[in-house]
C-alpha cells in the first residue's frame, strides 16, 4: 500500500497514539488450529561436512565477551550460483596475553552440494580476533560481495578479489577500530549507489581495562558473575560514508549520531521502515531503550525511538535486545520489526502503522507467553512451508552459567522455538517440528538462505561455544515458490533497501533486500516468496531505493530470476 511521506506528514503525537488503541483490533484470538504443522527440519551439518566447532570457554572471572557468542553469513563469494556459508569464531581468553592461547580464524565453507568444503586459509579470511558480526556487500560495485566483520579486538575489512580469495584492506584506522563492536551492515544512507557501513558497538572494555563481577549465593560466599552491560559505559555507534572511490570515511556526528548518548548496541537492521525513499537505521539496545534513526534525506538522521513506539515494550519498559528481524509479518506491505529479549521478558512484536509510527502487539500475535521463560538471541522471518507469510524462528540461551549456583532455577542451555503464522497469530509448532526443537542449545547467531536451492528456506544456527547446526528444510507440503537476485545499477549494486511487490492470482505479497539481520549475521542475499500453490506470477515490481520503480510479467513458480535495474527481461537462472 501507498505510504504518506513522514517527513511531510508530522502528526500530534498523543492524538495519533490515541487513535491507534482506540482502533478496532485487527487480531483474531481463535484457538490455535488443531490441525498439526507442516513446518518441519531436519538438522544436517554432519550429513553436509559442515564440521564447526565454537571456541569460547568461560574464564573463572566469567568475561562478558565469552558469553555473547557469535554470528554467521551466507554469501556467494565466487559468485558460482551456490551460497556458502561463513562463521564467526571465537577464542579462549588470556587478558595477559596479546593473542587467544589458541589461533583459530572464522571459518568460511565452500557450498559444493550437496556438502561443503572449509576454505577459509585458501580463501584468505585470517581473522584471528574475536568473532563477533557481518557485514556482506558489494562496498565497491564489482559484482563480488565484501565482508566487514567485527570483532572483541580490532575490527577487519576485507574485499573479494573476485577469484575466490579475499585481501583485507589495510591502513584504515577508523575501520579497524579495536575494542568491543558487535551488529553491522551495510546500508545506503545518501541513496547515491554505494554502500556505507553502519557499525552497532557494545561497551568500552578491551583487554587491557576489563572490569569483572561478583554475586553472592545464598550461602553467602562470592561467586564470578558476566558483569550486566549497565555496569561498562556504552561505545558509540559509528557510521561511514562511501566516497565512490573504495574509501569510506566516518560521518556519524555530520549526520547526528553523537547527539544522542550512546547506548549498548548489539542487533542492527537497515530498511526503508517509512517509505520515502531513504534508508533508516534500527537498533537492538541491551537493557536499555533501542535506537531508531530516521533518515531525513537531507544528510540527517534523527533518533525517534521513543517517538515511534519502538525504543521500549507496550508498558514503557526497556529491554534487553539482543537479535532483530524485519519482514511484512500482517501483509499490509509495511514492515514491521521483531526484537528478541531478555529471560523474564517478552521478545517483542513492533507492528509498523504507518507515517513512521509502531504498535507492540506481541500479546495480539501469541508472542509474548512462549518467549519469558527463554532468553532470545537470533531471530528470522521466513516462510518455512511456503504458504505466502511469514513463520518466525528464535534460537535461545542464557549468559549466566552459574545460575543454579546462586539459587535460581533458570535453564542455561534452552531449546529454540519455530512459531508458524496463521489466523493472525503464530503458534508455537516446535514440538512437531523436528528433534532439533526438542534439544537444548546456547543459541547465538543464525541465518537463513535456501542452501540446496530446492525451493525451501534452510537455516544454519551457531552455538556459544559448541557445535554449529544446519537445518534442512522438509517441511511436508506441495507448495510453491519464486526467488529473485537483485542487480542494482543506479542504486547499489546489491538492491540493499529495495521493495519487491508480488502478484499471483489472490496473492499480493511484499518482501524487501536487507543488510544484516537477526543477531550479527546474514541471510542469503536472495529475495524468497512461498507461492501456495500458484504455478506462475502475474506481476512482480522491484522499487529500487531512489524512486525508481520496474516491472516484469508472467514468471513461473519454482525458477529463480536475475533482476536487473533499467533491464526489461528477467533473467531465469539456476536454482
Amino acid at each position: 500500500m501507498a505510504v504518506a511521506n513522514s517527513k511531510r506528514m508530522r502528526l500530534d503525537i498523543e492524538s495519533v497514539w490515541l487513535i491507534l488503541f482506540l482502533l478496532p483490533t485487527q487480531f483474531c484470538y481463535a484457538e490455535d488450529s488443531e490441525k498439526k504443522s507442516k513446518i518441519s527440519f531436519t538438522e544436517v551439518s554432519r550429513r553436509t561436512a559442515l564440521q564447526f566447532q565454537h571456541i569460547s570457554p568461560p574464564t573463572v572471572d566469567r568475561h562478558l565477551h565469552l558469553t555473547m557468542g557469535s554470528g554467521l553469513a551466507w554469501l556467494d563469494y565466487d559468485r558460482d550460483g551456490s551460497v556458502d556459508l561463513l562463521c564467526a569464531q571465537g577464542a579462549e581468553w588470556d587478558a595477559k596475553a596479546t593473542r587467544s592461547i589458541k589461533h583459530s580464524s572464522d571459518f568460511l565453507f565452500r557450498n559444493l552440494q550437496p556438502s561443503f568444503q572449509e576454505v577459509s586459509s585458501h580463501s584468505g579470511l585470517q581473522n584471528f580476533e574475536y568473532g563477533m558480526g557481518f557485514a556482506v556487500g558489494d562496498q565497491n560495485n564489482d559484482g563480488f560481495p565484501d565482508l566487514y566483520i567485527t570483532n572483541f579486538g580490532a575490527n577487519k575489512f576485507y574485499l573479494n578479489n573476485g577469484d575466490g580469495t579475499f585481501s583485507e584492506v589495510i591502513n584504515s584506522a577508523p575501520l579497524n577500530d579495536a575494542g568491543y563492536s558487535a551488529g553491522c551492515t551495510w546500508t545506503d544512507i545518501n541513496s547515491d549507489g554505494n554502500l556505507d557501513l553502519y557499525l552497532s558497538n557494545y561497551v568500552l572494555i578491551d583487554s587491557a581495562d576489563y572490569p569483572i563481577c561478583n554475586e553472592k549465593t545464598r550461602q553467602g560466599r562470592q561467586l564470578a558473575a558476566t558483569c550486566p552491560p549497565w555496569h561498562f559505559s556504552a561505545k558509540p555507534d559509528r557510521l561511514f560514508q562511501n566516497s565512490g572511490d573504495g574509501s569510506l570515511s566516518e560521518v556519524s556526528e555530520k549526520m547526528g549520531l553523537t547527539v544522542v548518548p550512546p547506548l549498548q548496541g548489539l542487533g542492527v537492521l537497515t530498511a526503508d521502515f517509512d517509505h520515502d525513499d531513504d534508508m533508516d537505521i534500527y537498533v537492538a539496545n541491551d537493557s536499555v531503550p533501542n535506537h531508531f534513526w530516521v533518515n531525513d534525506g537531507q544528510g540527517k538522521l534523527t533518533e525517534d525511538g521513543l517517538i515511534s513506539g519502538t525504543s521500549l515494550n507496550r508498558s514503557g519498559q526497556r529491554e534487553a535486545g539482543m537479535g532483530v528481524a524485519t519482514g511484512d509479518v500482517n501483509g499490509d506491505g509495511l514492515l514491521d520489526i521483531f526484537v528478541t529479549n531478555y529471560f523474564g521478558e517478552t521478545n517483542t512484536l513492533y507492528r509498523n502503522e504507518g507515517f513512521g509510527f509502531f504498535l507492540d502487539v506481541t500479546d495480539e500475535f501469541g508472542l509474548a507467553a512462549p518467549s519469558r521463560t527463554r532468553l532470545g538471541f537470533g531471530a528470522l522471518l521466513l516462510d518455512a512451508d511456503n504458504d505466502a507469510d511469514l513463520d518466525l524462528f528464535v534460537t535461545n540461551g542464557h549468559v549466566h552459567d552459574r545460575l543454579k549456583e546462586l539459587g535460581r532455577d533458570i535453564p542455561y542451555e534452552q531449546p529454540p522455538q519455530v512459531f508458524e503464522f496463521g489466523q493472525n497469530r503464530f503458534s508455537d509448532v516446535s514440538a512437531t517440528a523436528g528433534a532439533f526443537f526438542s534439544e537444548e542449545h546456547v543459541g547465538r547467531g543464525c541465518a537463513s538462505a535456501d542452501y540446496n536451492r530446492d525451493g525451501m528456506i534452510d537455516f544454519a544456527v551457531l552455538h556459544l561455544n559448541g557445535p554449529l547446526a544446519l537445518l534442512q528444510n522438509q517441511s511436508r507440503n506441495k507448495m510453491l515458490s519464486i526467488s529473485f537476485r537483485l542487480v542494482g545499477t543506479k542504486s547499489n549494486r546489491d538492491g540493499i533497501g529495495a521493495y519487491v511487490k508480488l502478484k499471483a492470482g489472490p496473492l499480493d505479497i511484499t518482501r524487501h533486500r536487507e543488510g544484516s539481520s537477526s543477531y550479527l549475521s546474514c541471510n542469503d542475499e536472495l529475495i524468497h516468496f512461498g507461492l501456495k500453490k500458484q504455478n506462475s506470477v502475474d506481476s512482480v515490481t522491484v522499487h529500487w531505493l531512489g524512486e525508481q520503480e520496474q516491472s516484469w510479467d508472467n514468471l513461473k513458480a519454482g525458477s529463480c530470476y536475475l533482476l536487473i535495474e533499467g533491464q526489461s527481461t528477467a533473467i531465469e537462472v539456476l536454482r
